[in-house]
Protein backbone atom coordinates (compact mmCIF):
# COMPACT_ATOMS: atom_id res chain seq x y z
CA UNK A 1 0.00 0.00 0.00
CA UNK A 2 3.06 2.63 0.46
CA UNK A 3 4.24 1.62 -2.71
CA UNK A 4 0.92 2.59 -4.35
CA UNK A 5 0.29 5.67 -2.32
CA UNK A 6 4.06 6.56 -3.19
CA UNK A 7 3.82 5.98 -6.82
CA UNK A 8 0.29 8.27 -7.07
CA UNK A 9 2.68 10.93 -5.54
CA UNK A 10 4.90 11.32 -7.90
CA UNK A 11 3.04 10.76 -10.66
CA UNK A 12 0.66 13.44 -9.86
CA UNK A 13 3.85 15.71 -8.18
CA UNK A 14 5.65 15.08 -11.05
CA UNK A 15 2.67 17.46 -13.02
CA UNK A 16 4.12 20.14 -11.17
CA UNK A 17 7.75 19.77 -10.75
CA UNK A 18 8.86 17.83 -13.98
CA UNK A 19 12.24 16.35 -12.81
CA UNK A 20 12.58 17.79 -9.78
CA UNK A 21 15.90 16.11 -7.46
CA UNK A 22 15.73 14.56 -4.70
CA UNK A 23 17.77 17.44 -3.13
CA UNK A 24 15.37 19.89 -1.54
CA UNK A 25 17.80 22.79 -3.36
CA UNK A 26 15.85 21.79 -5.98
CA UNK A 27 13.16 23.61 -5.85
CA UNK A 28 10.23 24.95 -8.47
CA UNK A 29 10.13 28.79 -8.95
CA UNK A 30 14.07 28.48 -8.23
CA UNK A 31 14.37 31.97 -10.35
CA UNK A 32 11.97 33.70 -7.34
CA UNK A 33 13.62 32.68 -4.40
CA UNK A 34 12.55 34.63 -1.31
CA UNK A 35 14.80 33.61 1.02
CA UNK A 36 17.43 30.59 2.37
CA UNK A 37 18.44 29.89 5.87
CA UNK A 38 19.23 27.92 8.70
CA UNK A 39 18.25 30.18 11.43
CA UNK A 40 14.99 29.48 12.85
CA UNK A 41 14.27 33.20 14.05
CA UNK A 42 15.24 34.41 10.58
CA UNK A 43 13.19 31.90 8.76
CA UNK A 44 10.13 32.76 10.88
CA UNK A 45 10.34 36.12 10.28
CA UNK A 46 10.39 35.79 6.64
CA UNK A 47 7.31 33.74 6.83
CA UNK A 48 5.53 36.44 8.98
CA UNK A 49 6.65 39.07 6.13
CA UNK A 50 4.58 37.56 3.78
CA UNK A 51 1.92 35.24 5.89
CA UNK A 52 1.27 36.58 9.65
CA UNK A 53 3.25 36.21 12.61
CA UNK A 54 3.01 32.71 13.80
CA UNK A 55 5.05 30.05 16.11
CA UNK A 56 8.05 27.84 14.30
CA UNK A 57 9.61 24.83 15.80
CA UNK A 58 12.05 22.41 14.92
CA UNK A 59 11.03 18.88 16.23
CA UNK A 60 13.25 15.89 15.66
CA UNK A 61 17.19 15.76 14.69
CA UNK A 62 17.58 16.96 11.02
CA UNK A 63 18.67 20.38 10.65
CA UNK A 64 16.54 23.45 10.08
CA UNK A 65 17.34 24.02 6.10
CA UNK A 66 14.39 26.78 5.72
CA UNK A 67 13.86 27.60 1.58
CA UNK A 68 11.22 29.39 0.28
CA UNK A 69 10.33 30.66 -3.42
CA UNK A 70 7.19 32.96 -4.38
CA UNK A 71 5.45 34.29 -7.29
CA UNK A 72 3.71 37.14 -6.77
CA UNK A 73 0.22 38.55 -8.40
CA UNK A 74 -1.92 41.13 -7.39
CA UNK A 75 -4.75 38.87 -5.50
CA UNK A 76 -2.74 35.60 -4.90
CA UNK A 77 0.91 34.25 -4.82
CA UNK A 78 2.30 31.02 -5.61
CA UNK A 79 4.94 29.86 -2.90
CA UNK A 80 7.19 26.86 -2.73
CA UNK A 81 8.08 26.44 0.70
CA UNK A 82 10.44 23.71 2.97
CA UNK A 83 11.85 23.77 6.57
CA UNK A 84 14.18 20.65 5.70
CA UNK A 85 13.71 19.73 9.27
CA UNK A 86 10.59 18.33 10.82
CA UNK A 87 8.17 21.46 11.84
CA UNK A 88 5.54 22.77 13.81
CA UNK A 89 4.11 25.74 12.63
CA UNK A 90 1.28 28.02 14.92
CA UNK A 91 -0.57 30.75 12.75
CA UNK A 92 -3.61 30.52 14.55
CA UNK A 93 -5.79 32.27 12.22
CA UNK A 94 -4.90 33.82 8.97
CA UNK A 95 -7.57 36.43 8.80
CA UNK A 96 -6.65 38.13 5.06
CA UNK A 97 -5.91 35.08 2.90
CA UNK A 98 -6.84 31.20 2.06
CA UNK A 99 -3.94 29.26 2.00
CA UNK A 100 -4.03 26.21 -0.49
CA UNK A 101 -1.06 23.29 0.49
CA UNK A 102 -0.09 20.32 -1.69
CA UNK A 103 3.04 18.60 -0.34
CA UNK A 104 5.08 18.05 -3.52
CA UNK A 105 7.54 15.71 -1.15
CA UNK A 106 6.45 14.45 2.31
CA UNK A 107 3.18 15.46 3.90
CA UNK A 108 1.32 17.74 6.71
CA UNK A 109 -0.99 16.98 9.60
CA UNK A 110 -3.10 20.14 9.40
CA UNK A 111 -5.33 20.98 12.95
CA UNK A 112 -7.75 23.51 12.72
CA UNK A 113 -9.08 23.49 16.43
CA UNK A 114 -12.24 21.38 15.33
CA UNK A 115 -10.39 18.64 13.10
CA UNK A 116 -7.48 17.25 12.22
CA UNK A 117 -6.70 16.16 8.43
CA UNK A 118 -3.47 14.90 6.35
CA UNK A 119 -2.21 15.77 3.11
CA UNK A 120 0.50 15.17 0.88
CA UNK A 121 0.62 11.96 -1.42
CA UNK A 122 -1.64 13.54 -4.15
CA UNK A 123 -3.86 15.34 -1.56
CA UNK A 124 -4.21 18.68 -0.67
CA UNK A 125 -6.51 21.18 1.11
CA UNK A 126 -7.35 24.96 1.54
CA UNK A 127 -7.22 26.72 5.30
CA UNK A 128 -9.92 28.87 6.07
CA UNK A 129 -9.08 32.30 7.11
CA UNK A 130 -10.82 32.03 10.51
CA UNK A 131 -9.34 28.84 11.47
CA UNK A 132 -6.87 28.34 14.33
CA UNK A 133 -4.20 26.32 12.42
CA UNK A 134 -1.49 24.55 13.91
CA UNK A 135 0.50 22.31 11.72
CA UNK A 136 3.12 19.24 11.82
CA UNK A 137 4.99 19.24 8.20
CA UNK A 138 7.48 16.19 8.25
CA UNK A 139 11.25 15.89 7.31
CA UNK A 140 11.71 16.75 3.88
CA UNK A 141 7.85 18.25 3.42
CA UNK A 142 7.99 20.55 0.27
CA UNK A 143 5.12 22.65 0.20
CA UNK A 144 3.59 24.03 -3.03
CA UNK A 145 1.32 26.73 -1.76
CA UNK A 146 -1.48 29.59 -3.71
CA UNK A 147 -1.79 32.47 -0.59
CA UNK A 148 -5.26 34.51 -1.89
CA UNK A 149 -6.79 37.25 -0.80
CA UNK A 150 -9.61 36.69 1.04
CA UNK A 151 -11.85 39.32 -0.78
CA UNK A 152 -11.03 37.99 -4.15
CA UNK A 153 -11.51 34.12 -3.76
CA UNK A 154 -15.36 34.97 -1.67
CA UNK A 155 -16.03 37.33 -4.91
CA UNK A 156 -15.09 34.82 -7.54
CA UNK A 157 -17.16 31.91 -5.59
CA UNK A 158 -20.41 34.55 -5.77
CA UNK A 159 -19.57 35.51 -9.22
CA UNK A 160 -18.60 31.91 -10.97
CA UNK A 161 -20.37 29.58 -8.51
CA UNK A 162 -23.28 31.38 -7.36
CA UNK A 163 -22.53 31.68 -3.34
CA UNK A 164 -25.14 34.08 -1.76
CA UNK A 165 -23.96 37.45 -0.76
CA UNK A 166 -22.74 37.42 2.87
CA UNK A 167 -22.57 33.37 2.90
CA UNK A 168 -19.03 32.11 4.90
CA UNK A 169 -16.89 30.20 2.11
CA UNK A 170 -15.38 27.50 3.87
CA UNK A 171 -13.26 24.75 2.96
CA UNK A 172 -13.00 21.11 4.92
CA UNK A 173 -10.47 18.93 4.80
CA UNK A 174 -8.02 16.86 2.16
CA UNK A 175 -9.05 16.69 -1.21
CA UNK A 176 -7.07 14.36 -4.31
CA UNK A 177 -5.98 16.12 -7.44
CA UNK A 178 -4.80 13.01 -8.92
CA UNK A 179 -7.62 13.63 -11.93
CA UNK A 180 -10.33 16.23 -13.17
CA UNK A 181 -10.82 19.48 -11.85
CA UNK A 182 -7.58 18.83 -9.13
CA UNK A 183 -5.28 17.54 -12.52
CA UNK A 184 -6.23 20.20 -14.45
CA UNK A 185 -6.16 23.07 -11.69
CA UNK A 186 -2.00 21.56 -11.47
CA UNK A 187 -1.70 21.50 -14.62
CA UNK A 188 -2.47 25.49 -14.92
CA UNK A 189 -0.25 26.12 -12.07
CA UNK A 190 2.56 24.26 -13.59
CA UNK A 191 1.87 26.62 -16.50
CA UNK A 192 2.40 29.78 -14.73
CA UNK A 193 5.26 28.09 -12.90
CA UNK A 194 7.45 26.79 -16.17
CA UNK A 195 6.57 30.14 -17.91
CA UNK A 196 8.04 32.11 -15.00
CA UNK A 197 11.05 30.18 -15.11
CA UNK A 198 11.84 31.23 -18.77
CA UNK A 199 11.24 34.80 -17.32
CA UNK A 200 7.59 35.27 -18.68
CA UNK A 201 6.12 37.74 -16.47
CA UNK A 202 2.73 36.53 -16.35
CA UNK A 203 1.19 37.53 -13.02
CA UNK A 204 1.63 40.73 -10.76
CA UNK A 205 2.02 42.88 -14.22
CA UNK A 206 -1.60 44.23 -14.26
CA UNK A 207 -2.28 43.49 -17.89
CA UNK A 208 -5.46 41.65 -18.88
CA UNK A 209 -4.20 38.49 -19.37
CA UNK A 210 -2.39 38.64 -15.88
CA UNK A 211 -5.76 39.43 -14.27
CA UNK A 212 -7.43 36.76 -16.54
CA UNK A 213 -4.71 34.23 -15.32
CA UNK A 214 -5.34 34.60 -11.54
CA UNK A 215 -9.37 34.50 -12.28
CA UNK A 216 -9.03 31.02 -14.01
CA UNK A 217 -6.08 30.07 -11.04
CA UNK A 218 -9.34 30.86 -8.84
CA UNK A 219 -11.95 29.18 -10.38
CA UNK A 220 -9.52 26.21 -10.83
CA UNK A 221 -9.17 26.21 -6.62
CA UNK A 222 -12.91 26.58 -6.06
CA UNK A 223 -13.86 23.40 -8.50
CA UNK A 224 -11.41 21.24 -7.43
CA UNK A 225 -11.47 21.68 -3.99
CA UNK A 226 -15.21 22.42 -3.32
CA UNK A 227 -18.45 19.98 -3.83
CA UNK A 228 -20.27 22.04 -7.29
CA UNK A 229 -23.77 21.40 -7.73
CA UNK A 230 -25.12 20.90 -11.47
CA UNK A 231 -25.74 23.99 -12.58
CA UNK A 232 -27.70 23.43 -15.77
CA UNK A 233 -29.76 21.31 -13.64
CA UNK A 234 -30.22 23.70 -10.53
CA UNK A 235 -31.18 26.44 -13.67
CA UNK A 236 -34.10 24.02 -14.82
CA UNK A 237 -35.42 23.40 -11.79
CA UNK A 238 -35.08 27.21 -10.41
CA UNK A 239 -38.25 29.06 -11.17
CA UNK A 240 -36.26 32.57 -11.34
CA UNK A 241 -34.16 31.84 -15.07
CA UNK A 242 -36.43 34.08 -17.20
CA UNK A 243 -36.09 36.58 -14.25
CA UNK A 244 -32.22 36.33 -14.54
CA UNK A 245 -32.19 36.22 -18.53
CA UNK A 246 -34.57 39.63 -18.69
CA UNK A 247 -32.30 41.18 -16.24
CA UNK A 248 -28.96 40.05 -18.39
CA UNK A 249 -30.85 40.90 -21.33
CA UNK A 250 -31.92 44.60 -20.22
CA UNK A 251 -28.42 45.12 -19.57
CA UNK A 252 -26.56 43.88 -22.80
CA UNK A 253 -29.27 45.90 -24.47
CA UNK A 254 -28.18 48.93 -22.49
CA UNK A 255 -24.35 48.20 -23.41
CA UNK A 256 -24.10 46.96 -26.71
CA UNK A 257 -21.16 49.35 -27.55
CA UNK A 258 -19.39 48.67 -24.11
CA UNK A 259 -16.26 45.42 -24.11
CA UNK A 260 -18.54 43.37 -21.81
CA UNK A 261 -17.61 40.48 -20.33
CA UNK A 262 -19.47 37.16 -19.12
CA UNK A 263 -18.89 37.84 -15.24
CA UNK A 264 -20.09 41.24 -15.79
CA UNK A 265 -23.35 40.62 -16.97
CA UNK A 266 -24.04 37.66 -14.30
CA UNK A 267 -23.29 40.15 -11.60
CA UNK A 268 -25.51 42.40 -13.10
CA UNK A 269 -28.03 39.86 -13.70
CA UNK A 270 -27.62 39.04 -9.73
CA UNK A 271 -26.54 35.57 -10.37
CA UNK A 272 -23.15 33.18 -11.16
CA UNK A 273 -21.49 32.54 -14.49
CA UNK A 274 -22.77 29.16 -14.26
CA UNK A 275 -26.31 29.69 -13.81
CA UNK A 276 -26.77 32.06 -16.20
CA UNK A 277 -25.20 29.75 -19.00
CA UNK A 278 -27.76 27.53 -18.02
CA UNK A 279 -30.37 29.99 -18.22
CA UNK A 280 -29.88 31.42 -21.15
CA UNK A 281 -29.58 27.66 -22.87
CA UNK A 282 -32.46 26.38 -21.63
CA UNK A 283 -34.25 29.71 -22.47
CA UNK A 284 -32.58 30.33 -25.86
CA UNK A 285 -30.65 27.49 -26.38
CA UNK A 286 -27.23 28.97 -26.92
CA UNK A 287 -25.39 31.08 -24.26
CA UNK A 288 -25.77 34.60 -23.20
CA UNK A 289 -22.18 35.63 -25.41
CA UNK A 290 -24.33 34.46 -28.47
CA UNK A 291 -27.56 36.25 -27.36
CA UNK A 292 -25.35 39.55 -26.85
CA UNK A 293 -23.55 39.30 -30.29
CA UNK A 294 -26.96 38.77 -32.15
CA UNK A 295 -28.33 41.85 -30.03
CA UNK A 296 -25.44 43.41 -31.58
CA UNK A 297 -25.71 42.50 -35.45
CA UNK A 298 -29.27 43.73 -35.08
CA UNK A 299 -28.67 47.21 -33.88
CA UNK A 300 -26.05 47.42 -36.55
CA UNK A 301 -28.71 46.61 -39.21
CA UNK A 302 -30.96 49.48 -37.31
CA UNK A 303 -27.89 51.64 -38.02
CA UNK A 304 -27.27 51.03 -41.74
CA UNK A 305 -30.70 50.69 -42.17
CA UNK A 306 -31.28 54.32 -41.39
CA UNK A 307 -27.84 55.48 -42.11
CA UNK A 308 -26.52 59.19 -41.94
CA UNK A 309 -24.59 61.27 -44.10
CA UNK A 310 -21.28 59.67 -42.60
CA UNK A 311 -22.74 56.80 -41.82
CA UNK A 312 -19.81 54.01 -42.62
CA UNK A 313 -19.81 50.12 -42.08
CA UNK A 314 -16.76 49.92 -40.22
CA UNK A 315 -17.56 52.68 -37.76
CA UNK A 316 -20.57 51.02 -37.19
CA UNK A 317 -19.04 47.65 -37.03
CA UNK A 318 -16.29 48.88 -34.00
CA UNK A 319 -19.18 50.69 -32.59
CA UNK A 320 -20.55 47.62 -31.30
CA UNK A 321 -17.38 45.75 -30.52
CA UNK A 322 -16.79 43.96 -33.71
CA UNK A 323 -13.20 45.03 -34.32
CA UNK A 324 -13.09 41.70 -36.95
CA UNK A 325 -14.70 43.03 -39.94
CA UNK A 326 -14.59 39.86 -42.14
CA UNK A 327 -15.81 38.05 -38.86
CA UNK A 328 -18.36 40.29 -38.27
CA UNK A 329 -19.57 40.51 -42.26
CA UNK A 330 -19.86 36.81 -42.14
CA UNK A 331 -22.02 36.78 -39.00
CA UNK A 332 -24.30 39.67 -40.76
CA UNK A 333 -25.09 37.77 -44.28
CA UNK A 334 -25.44 34.42 -42.26
CA UNK A 335 -28.28 36.45 -39.89
CA UNK A 336 -30.09 38.84 -42.51
CA UNK A 337 -28.71 37.81 -45.79
CA UNK A 338 -27.06 40.00 -47.19
CA UNK A 339 -23.32 42.06 -46.76
CA UNK A 340 -23.35 45.16 -44.26
CA UNK A 341 -22.37 46.99 -47.18
CA UNK A 342 -25.23 46.12 -49.46
CA UNK A 343 -27.65 47.07 -46.48
CA UNK A 344 -26.23 50.38 -46.36
CA UNK A 345 -26.23 51.15 -50.25
CA UNK A 346 -29.88 49.67 -50.15
CA UNK A 347 -31.30 52.18 -47.45
CA UNK A 348 -29.24 55.19 -49.18
CA UNK A 349 -30.52 54.33 -52.71
CA UNK A 350 -33.70 54.29 -51.20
Amino acid sequence: MKEDRDATMEQVTGHITGQMQSGPEDLPLGSHPLFATGDLDEARDRVARVYCDHRLEVMGRAPLAARHNRLDGQDLSINVLTYGAKTQIAPGALEEFYLFQFPLRGHASINTGTRGYEIGGGSGGVLNPDDDVSMIWSEHCVQLMLQIDRRSLQRAARTEFGLPQGAALRFDGARALEGGAGQSFLGLLRFVMSESQRGAALLGQGSAMGRQLERTLLVGLLQSQLPMPDAAGAAQSNGGAPRVTRRAEEFMRANLGAPLMIEEIASAAGTSVRSLQAAFRASHGCGPMNVLRDMRLERAWEELSNPGVETRVTDVATGLGFFHLGRFSEHYRKKFGCAPVETLRAARRG
